[in-house]
């Protein structure tokens, strides 16, 4: 056997199995898990190790001391100074985070936030998803079932400066921002005091006093709408982070990569979350797009990307905040960020969801689930027991429970609420 660390390397990339499937997914060349396992014997040939460095560079992992994995001639500085003309890779990276990291690192405070939040939106959505089957809530409605912990972990460490924007799936970041669960209900339910005088619906909830500027129905029109926001945060010389959240089907949209354009020329503080759930619609990622790692569409414009795992809010808060801190402190410029999530709703409620099977969701349920993960944390780490948090489950049933019955009880806007906000055109006619 030869001793020259490539048995350790392949074992840190996951074994030969998880290499040789990483390998796949970016070169067009011939590869199979029996050659790769001969690689812990016979050493890494030359013509794979820039993709091996590539893997190790992208895992964080130091490669340093490896002396020979990079052929000769070229050196790790080759691979990542930015005023290198042979630069190689990028510093677009998929990021994790240890459990032991997490227990140094995040207040128990913090946690137990990030799961009443997460706790408080899942009750809502499905209580959301209720009214809707009952013929009470009209129109489209799209639920972030599954996908709680990429808000909550954001919102567990963003400040009341910093502003948000979002697509048509909506109701987590309005719950997140603090408006009151009646007034989102009675918007849903198209009743006075509803969140957006009961004109905007589901997908058009705003909350401009919490810096929450939409729920816009358009695929991917928040891109270039929030990109303005940071914009008019610079040039006014706040100190403010703009965090625009689109999904996997949005990042195909032209407009998108126009904004990215903007973004990266004028330094802008804007970070970018795809929230991958996997399907856009009713169509799968790697059948939509060309190019499946979505954190690394900004590289073309300069942009760094990074994935996280979605899945583990607490990994969200501690990865992100420090990514926070660097754009709103060391004005950085734009950072693009994909979320790797799910949801287990159709894409909107009159969608029955044919294109996967329930085995995949219920898998996800039991293994990935962001709430009972963050359940499981507390009770291990003895901040809450199972108990408690029992209880805080049912106040929250409870809370969400009667607001929805109160907004059912109110009545419809006043007639004259259909004139407001509406220009006069005959005027400017004349």
């Amino acid at each position: 056997m030869i001793d020259n660390g490539h048995a350790d390397i392949i074992s840190k990339l996951g074994g030969g199995k998880k290499l040789t499937a990483r390998l796949k997914s970016f070169t067009e060349e011939n590869i199979n898990e029996k050659t790769v396992y001969s690689w812990v014997q016979q050493g890494i040939p030359d013509r794979w190790k820039i993709a091996v460095a590539r893997c190790l560079l992208e895992d964080n992992i130091e490669i340093t001391h490896y002396k020979d994995l990079l052929p000769p001639g070229m050196t790790i500085d080759n691979l990542t100074a930015a005023n290198n003309s042979i630069k190689i890779f990028s510093d677009s990276k998929v990021l994790k985070a240890s459990e032991k990291e997490i227990i140094s690192n995040v207040d128990k405070n913090i946690v137990l936030n990030i799961y009443k939040l997460m706790l408080k939106i899942r009750r809502f959505e499905e209580k959301v998803g209720q009214l809707y089957s009952m013929g009470l809530i009209g129109g489209f409605c799209h639920l972030y079932i599954g996908q709680e912990g990429v808000i909550a972990g954001i919102e567990s460490f963003a400040g009341s400066e910093d502003c948000f924007i979002t697509g048509y799936r909506c109701h987590a970041h309005m719950v997140s921002r603090g408006e009151p669960l009646l007034n989102i209900f009675c918007e849903l339910l198209g009743k006075k005091g509803g969140s957006s005088m009961a004109k905007g619906g589901s997908m058009h909830l705003f909350k401009s006093d919490k810096k929450f500027f939409g729920g816009h129905g358009i695929v991917g029109a928040q891109v270039p709408l929030g990109t303005g926001i940071a914009f008019s945060n610079k040039y006014l010389n706040k100190k403010a982070v703009t965090f625009c959240f689109f999904g996997d089907g949005a990042v195909n949209q032209g407009q998108v990569y126009e904004a990215f354009n903007m973004a990266a020329l004028w330094q802008l503080p804007i970070i970018y979350i795809i929230e991958n759930n996997q399907y856009g619609m009713g169509t799968s990622v790697e059948r939509a797009s060309a190019m499946t790692e979505l954190f690394r569409r900004g590289e073309s414009f300069g942009i760094k990307g990074y994935e996280i795992d979605g899945m583990d809010p607490l990994a969200v808060h501690l990865l992100l905040k420090k990514i926070y801190n660097q754009v709103l402190n060391e004005k950085t410029g734009p950072i693009l960020i994909e979320a790797k999530t799910y949801r287990y709703r159709g894409h909107s409620m009159s969608d029955p969801g044919k294109y996967r099977t329930r085995q995949e969701i219920q898998q996800t349920r039991e293994n990935r689930d962001p709430i009972e993960r963050v359940k499981s944390f507390l009770i291990e780490n003895k901040i809450k027991s199972e108990d408690n948090l029992k209880k805080l489950d049912l106040f929250i049933k409870e809370e969400v429970l009667n607001a929805s019955e109160e907004a059912r009880d109110i009545g419809l806007p006043d007639e004259n609420t259909l004139f407001k906000d509406v220009y006069d055109i005959n005027e400017n006619i004349k």
